[in-house]
C-alpha cells in the first residue's frame, strides 16, 4: 500500500462541505461550531502503517512489546529496532502513553497508548482511562513539537470497550483538549479507523462534539481553506479492501520472532492466533 501524505487526508471541513458525513437529526450539538477546530480534525478508514504523518498512535498493551491487531501491524511495519527500545521503556500503565521512534514506517514518531481493558475495570475506570490516553498521546505529540497525529479505535478490540462509547468519549477528550488551548500548536488530529464499522460510527456522532459551521458563520478564510482542500477530494485514496501484510523481508533476523513468542509468557501479552501472527488484524487492542 502507497504511503498517505497529511495533503490526502481530508478535514472535517471538507467532509461537511462536500456532504460526506450524514447530520443526525437525533443529535443535539454539545459544542459550538469552530471552523479551526474542524480545519484540524480528519476521519478517515485507512491502514494506519501506511500514513506518512508526524505520529501514529499504536494501541498497545502494558508490555510494549507487540501483540494482536494494530499493535501487531505496527510493530511488524516498523522492524525488528522498534521492539529493541520498547524494551528499555518498562512497560506502560493504561491510561499512559510513551513515544519511540518510527523506525521503518512513514511516520516519524510512533505514540504508544495503553487503553483499559473494559471487563476488568468498573465502566468509570474505564472511561477515565481511556480518555487519559488519548490525551496523553496529545500532549507528547505537542511537548516533542509534532504537528500531525493519528489515533487508532484504541480498546475496542479484544479489550472490549464498546465502540460507540468510546467513540463519543475520545471525541469529548479531544474537544475538551482544545477548548482549553493545549492543541493550538497541532495542525491535523487524525481518526483512522481499520474497520468498517468504526468509520460509521465517527461519521455517526462526530458532529455532536464538531458541528459544521454554517454558511454564516463560515468565515473568508475558512472558505478559502475548503476550497483550496476540496481539489484532494476527487483523488482521495480508496478505503483498504485487504488487510495489512507482513513486510515481505526474506532477510528479516530470526530473532524478531523469538522476542515476540517470549513477550506470549507475559500476563498482559495479547495471544494472537495462527493468523494473527500473519499479519491480519482482528480490531484494535
Amino acid at each position: 500500500m502507497a504511503d498517505l501524505h497529511l495533503d490526502e487526508i481530508p478535514t472535517l471541513s471538507l467532509l461537511y462541505k462536500l456532504s460526506r458525513i450524514p447530520l443526525d437529526a437525533d443529535h443535539t450539538p454539545s459544542h459550538e461550531a469552530n471552523a479551526a477546530y474542524n480545519d484540524k480534525i480528519s476521519i478517515i478508514k485507512s491502514d494506519i502503517t501506511s500514513l506518512a504523518i508526524d505520529a501514529i498512535v499504536n494501541a498497545a498493551n502494558e508490555s510494549l512489546l507487540g501483540g494482536g491487531g494494530v499493535d501487531g501491524a505496527i510493530h511488524r511495519a516498523a522492524g525488528p529496532d522498534l521492539v529493541d527500545e520498547c524494551r528499555g521503556l518498562n512497560g506502560c500503565e493504561a491510561g499512559d502513553a510513551k513515544i519511540t521512534e518510527g523506525y521503518e514506517l512513514p511516520a516519524k514518531k510512533i505514540i504508544h497508548a495503553v487503553g483499559p481493558r473494559w471487563y476488568a475495570l468498573s465502566p468509570e475506570d474505564a472511561e477515565a482511562k481511556l480518555k487519559r490516553c488519548y490525551r496523553r498521546g496529545l500532549e507528547l505529540a505537542v511537548e516533542h513539537g509534532l504537528k500531525s497525529i493519528a489515533f487508532p479505535a484504541i480498546s475496542t478490540g479484544v479489550f472490549s470497550y464498546p465502540n460507540v462509547k468510546a467513540c463519543n468519549d475520545v471525541l469529548s477528550e479531544v474537544r475538551k483538549f482544545l477548548d482549553e488551548g493545549k492543541g493550538d500548536g497541532l495542525q491535523r488530529i487524525i481518526f483512522c479507523n481499520f474497520l468498517q464499522k468504526d468509520q460509521d460510527i465517527y461519521y455517526k456522532h462526530v458532529s455532536k462534539h464538531f458541528p459544521p459551521v454554517t454558511d454564516a458563520e463560515e468565515t473568508d478564510d475558512t472558505a478559502k481553506t475548503s476550497t483550496d482542500e476540496a481539489e484532494i477530494a476527487a483523488k482521495l485514496p480508496d478505503p483498504p479492501t485487504t488487510e495489512p501484510k507482513d513486510p515481505e523481508d526474506p532477510e528479516e533476523p530470526s530473532s524478531k520472532k523469538q522476542k515476540t513468542e517470549a513477550a506470549a509468557d507475559d500476563d498482559d501479552f495479547v495471544v494472537v492466533d495462527k493468523d494473527d501472527a500473519k499479519g491480519t488484524p482482528k480490531g484494535e487492542l
